[in-house]
């Protein structure tokens, strides 16, 4: 759907020198016809580069539009306005009143824009009013979608009052509360810029909202000796998320601010998982701020946060979603050594495609499924997209009636009954065998852990004729190769001393560490591309 819209042909062309059919995207926006149905053709207008120095306010029966720019960088919409300049009636205007762009209109689409107010930065003016808050954007509608673009401003850049909004790979500068608001949006791989000490969010999420603000997959840098919080709660039921972000030292260790407001510690929802970099760590965060379970991260995709009713996903990309046990989840806490492969994989996944991983730490395929995280992953799944399925290790439990599932029935009636889930949906089901524990014989030969259950998922992949991913025989083929001592690198493995975390040693012959969840991830990515599954990535090396 985004390649069509990036080809579709101009309705409207705006060029300040007079060579398009207007000189003012306002004017465009204004002479756009009025199609107010989901249904109805999207009028798609080009802005050519150019300083476009006017405000601009989308009515609400004017959504169905996409404004497109040639290039964000040199295609600008920027104004003035700050809190502190008087009214027409003498009073001033305060913050609500000063934004760029005013997008009142549902569905509208905005890519490689940029949209600025240079009032400046907060302070004293010699000739003028001190310059208050300052908005580049104000939006009140619903399925709102910004790709590309920039916003550039300081105190309160981008303020989403209600609805929800899509950012995707936009840059967004600023110093306090410049993302602020009781909208419900998602930021993925958006650079969060930060121009003086300061606050990145500000959340006024309405009590009883699912979601607030989501960022995943981002990158917050700033100016020399900047210092800032992730957030603060606006209202008392704010509600920010971070994943895989990765954050330079202008993070402050404690994360998270609250507004000198102690019973607010109690009423937000502020959350981070598998963010990197020098302000990631979680040893001084705020104790009121917790990091998310490994599978927990999977109910903060855009198809979860902004599905509401109508089920709108605005991420378009097919997906491939992961679910298996925590050799394959991703971790949250990037202090902690352990790494899932499924963590590692995300540099293999082929460019156009998206990867939710919903593996999680202690599953099988039973809890899995009774604990409601299979029914999560179903509730994302679109046709098209894939799922790669690998239990095993916790279903062999049969002193746990709540994970076993017996080799011979329940554990391939409920890979069965997966595929099947999947298969209805119009996805692809692809089944993985589960990795070898590092378990060695006197003789020098790994032991077989794990009996009959390599072999169910072997003989339901062959039945159900789904691609077969056999971790098994590769991870075993890879400790083999390293021999008993070698094999000790891929592995939870320390001697006393060697790790912070484990001061008196520690042996787990079965979780990875880095290199280890990477060099699986890489067989897994080599073996996935030969089979020809699309979502996997050329491979320029084997590991």
């Amino acid at each position: 759907m985004q390649a069509a819209l990036v080809a579709a042909q101009p309705d409207a062309i705006v060029a300040l020198d007079g060579s398009g059919d207007f000189t003012s995207v306002q004017e465009a926006i204004s002479r756009a016809p009025m199609r107010t149905g989901r249904s109805d053709p999207r009028w798609v207008i080009l802005v050519k580069p150019g300083i476009y120095r006017e405000r601009i306010h989308v009515q609400r029966e004017r959504g169905n539009i996409l404004v497109r720019g040639e290039d964000a960088e040199s295609t600008v919409i920027v104004f003035d306005l700050h809190a502190n300049i008087p009214g027409p009636d003498g009073k001033i205007i305060g913050t609500f009143r000063t934004p760029t762009v005013w997008i009142d209109a549902d569905g509208m689409i905005w890519e490689d824009i940029t949209f600025a107010n240079d009032a400046g930065r907060p302070g004293p003016r010699p000739d003028g009013p001190d310059v208050g808050q300052a908005l580049a954007l104000r939006v009140d509608g619903d399925r709102v979608v910004f790709r590309n673009c920039r916003f550039l401003g300081w105190q309160d850049t981008i303020l989403t009052t209600r609805g929800r909004q899509y950012f995707a790979d936009c840059y967004i500068e600023g110093n306090v509360d410049f993302i602020f608001g009781g909208g419900t949006a998602c930021f993925e791989r958006c650079h969060i810029h930060c121009l003086a000490d300061g606050y990145i969010t500000a959340a006024s999420t309405p009590d009883g909202e699912t979601h607030g603000f989501v960022f995943a997959d981002c990158k917050i840098t700033g100016a020399d000796g900047v210092r800032t919080w992730l957030g603060r709660p606006w209202r008392e039921f704010a509600k920010t998320v971070f994943i895989r972000t990765e954050m330079s030292a202008v993070v402050r260790p404690e994360g998270w601010h609250n507004w000198n407001k102690p019973g607010a510690e109690r009423t937000t929802f502020y959350r981070e998982f598998g963010n990197t970099g020098p302000g990631s760590a979680l040893a001084e965060r705020a104790k009121w701020a917790l990091s998310l379970g490994t599978g927990e991260v999977a109910r903060f995709t855009p198809a979860i946060v902004l599905g509401g009713a109508d089920g709108w996903n605005p991420a378009g990309a097919p997906t491939v979603h992961f679910a298996g046990d925590s050799t394959m989840a991703d971790k949250g806490d990037s202090g902690y050594p352990e790494r899932g492969w499924g963590q590692m994989f995300r540099e293999h996944v082929a460019l156009g495609w998206r990867l939710v991983n919903h593996a999680a730490n202690g599953r099988s395929t039973l809890s899995f499924r009774t604990e409601g995280r299979w029914d999560n992953l179903l509730a994302q799944l679109r046709a098209g997209d894939a799922v790669v399925i690998q239990f095993g290790h916790n279903d062999q439990k049969d002193n746990d009636p709540a994970r076993y599932a017996d080799a011979e029935k329940a554990f391939p009636e409920n890979l069965r009954g997966f595929i099947d889930d999947v298969r209805t949906r119009g996805a692809s089901a692809v089944l993985a065998t589960p990795v070898v524990r590092r378990s060695w014989a006197d003789d020098g030969t790994m032991i077989d852990t794990h009996g009959a259950y390599v072999a169910a998922v072997r003989n339901v992949a062959a039945v159900e004729k789904v691609p077969l991913l056999d971790l098994e025989a590769m991870t075993r083929r890879l400790e083999t190769g390293l021999g008993p001592n070698g094999s000790k690198k891929l592995h939870m493995i320390f001697a006393p001393g060697e790790n912070p975390r484990f001061p008196e040693g520690h042996t787990d012959n079965t979780h990875y560490v880095e290199f280890g969840a990477r060099q699986v991830a890489g067989l897994a990515a080599a073996e996935m591309q030969r089979l020809g599954l699309p979502f996997t990535a050329a491979q320029d090396r084997t590991p």
